[in-house]
């Protein structure tokens, strides 16, 4: 049964923002620890290119996509990469997590030159353990973006309580 009905106060604050502090701990370890944990399970897989263009115009550098890096959850490890043209490995190159690999300047405008590119990579393959914990990182990656929401009700809660408090009729006076 409802006696009181003065709203919220100054006092109503303190533990309305703990707990939120609190769920935000408690979210951002939670977060964490599901992203390490899906690193350390997820599987290793093998990936290959053949004939890749490293062809630029000499200044600019020309980039590779990796043909696997569209998979979701996709995550480079590590790339070799072997001249298709001429014998040798290449090493003039980086790379990203992504996939995306930019060819150093000694290959720019070598219009004949082509290497054959084998990687390492993970990704969420459906069904699998890392799926299932980047699926739920996910899901709780987007209910953390309420909690700033959350944060503004709370404070206009109090403020209209506070107001409204004001307003409220004294007895004797």
């Amino acid at each position: 049964m409802l006696k009181d009905k003065k709203g919220m106060t100054l006092g109503d604050i303190y533990p309305a923002v703990l707990t939120l502090v609190l769920i935000g701990i408690v979210l951002g370890l939670g977060l964490y620890i599901q992203s390490a944990v899906s690193a350390s399970v997820a599987t290793n897989y093998a990936g290959s290119d053949l004939n890749a263009n490293t062809n630029g115009t000499t200044g600019t550098p020309y980039t590779t996509t990796l043909s696997d890096s569209t998979k979701t959850g996709y995550e480079l490890a590590s790339v070799t990469v072997i001249s298709a043209t001429c014998a040798g490995a290449i090493t003039n190159f980086t790379y990203t997590t992504a996939g995306v690999i930019t060819w150093g300047n000694s290959l720019y405008g070598n219009v004949n030159y082509t290497a054959n590119i084998t990687s390492v990579y993970t990704y969420s393959y459906p069904g699998s353990a890392e799926a299932v914990l980047n699926t739920s990182v996910t899901g709780l990656g987007d209910f953390a973006d309420w909690i700033a929401i959350i944060v503004v009700i709370i404070a206009a809660a109090v403020v209209l309580g506070i107001v409204l408090s004001s307003f409220r009729r004294r007895p004797g006076v």
